[in-house]
């Protein structure tokens, strides 16, 4: 049997697998993916790592200027929400869910006068941190914490914030069910005249990008998607007032889409 008529054969064996599995087999739990979740981001042995945490030397980003592109396109899109929005003031307390290696960081730390980095990797707070001193920027708070306890963020983020950001982490996390229960940590921690700005990764009616469930680390940028309109009406649950919505389909940055970013008052 020639070679590339094999590849074929195991492709669409492999295809077809998937395709069971993400249809018909059983969701793990939601304590199990949380587990696998820590695991995976408390460690840096994974090739992909820095990549994934968005470090400056990772992956995609080596080599070029996507990863301060990336960062700026993220603030412009947060300027474009607060310059469409009434009542929005520049922000003196920024807090970033998921700062990772500092992409957003270097660009959005500079609106403040204090910017928390929310993180399970300590690795990536001290990137982030490293990141920030490079660029001449003061009032950084790293703030360590981990899967099963995201709510221990509240002890060193002890202030409304101005301003929430979360970009590239909704797709990462356990369980649609899990991003919900940080929404409603999220209204916790965000002032009541404040913004907050997230980002997730829309599913379509393709039964391939719905939320996996399973096998977390082989599904990581994948396990969480939600509707477009069930974001925003669970949003709106959580006791957020939605306001706008930026899509980008497809960003070449990172080889990957489906994003859509949400402009999120305080209701």
């Amino acid at each position: 049997m020639p070679i590339n008529l094999i590849q074929r054969v195991q492709r669409r064996a492999k295809a077809t697998v998937f395709d069971l599995r993400q249809r018909w087999g059983p969701a793990e739990r939601d304590e199990v993916l949380v587990e696998q979740a820590q695991r995976f981001w408390a460690g840096t042995d994974d090739a992909k790592f820095k990549s994934n945490s968005h470090w400056r030397d990772g992956g995609v980003f080596d080599g070029n200027d996507h990863w301060s592109r990336l960062g700026r396109e993220h603030l412009g899109i947060y300027q474009t929400f607060a310059g469409a929005l009434p009542g929005v003031r520049a922000p003196r307390r920024v807090v970033e869910w998921g700062c990772g290696g500092g992409a957003n960081a270097v660009h959005f730390g500079k609106l403040g006068e204090r910017f928390y980095g929310v993180d399970i990797s300590q690795p990536s707070l001290d990137e982030c941190a490293n990141q920030l001193t490079r660029a001449g920027i003061a009032g950084f708070v790293p703030v360590l914490v981990t899967s099963d306890d995201p709510h221990a963020a509240l002890r060193t983020i002890d202030e409304p914030c101005d301003l929430l950001l979360c970009t590239y982490v909704f797709e990462l996390l356990p369980s649609p069910a899990y991003g919900l229960r940080l929404l409603q940590l999220f209204r916790q921690l965000l002032n009541d005249n404040g913004l907050a700005v997230i980002q997730i990764k829309y599913h379509t009616a393709d039964v391939r990008t719905r939320a996996r469930r399973w096998a977390y680390a082989e599904n990581l940028a994948n396990n969480t998607t939600y509707g477009i309109d069930e974001f925003w009406t669970a949003a709106k649950s959580c006791g957020f007032r939605p306001e706008l919505i930026h899509l980008v389909p497809r960003q070449p940055m990172v080889n990957d889409g489906r994003y859509a970013f949400y402009a999120l008052g305080a209701s």
